[in-house]
């Protein structure tokens, strides 16, 4: 009966630590977008409507399963720094008005980046 006690607290003692010891969550970014405030994204060739209101859209995931700790981002918006913060994966909005030109968003510190050019209005002249 010793024996089996012996070796039931034994398992119990090697089993303990890793039971109580928990990951931390990784929150990485998984890439960065133009878009609508609506959450949708401006795909290569679309039509931009300029009625509608811009932003930038950052996608991040998270990695294993543990303690979750929020994560920051900073993102660079035509040398404008903006920074978000995710306490889970999604898609976070930073709301930003287009330039006439090239128009680039960077995740510093990651290998994203968005690029989109916005031509300039086209002018017309109302002919009599």
């Amino acid at each position: 009966m010793k024996p089996i006690y012996l070796a039931l607290v034994a398992a119990f003692i090697l089993a303990a630590p890793s039971c109580t010891q928990e990951d931390e969550v990784i929150i990485e970014a998984l890439g960065v977008d133009f878009g609508y405030q609506s959450g949708e994204p401006l795909r290569e060739g679309d039509c931009v409507d300029p009625t509608r209101n811009f932003a930038v859209l950052v996608h991040a995931t998270m990695g294993n399963h543990g303690t979750l700790r929020s994560q920051d981002f900073d993102v660079l918006v035509n040398d404008i720094l903006y920074s978000v913060t995710f306490r889970g994966e999604g898609t976070k909005l930073i709301p930003i008005e287009l330039i006439v030109g090239e128009n680039t968003a960077k995740v510093l510190g990651t290998p994203y980046e968005a690029n989109i050019f916005i031509s300039p209005p086209m002018g017309f002249q109302l002919v009599e």
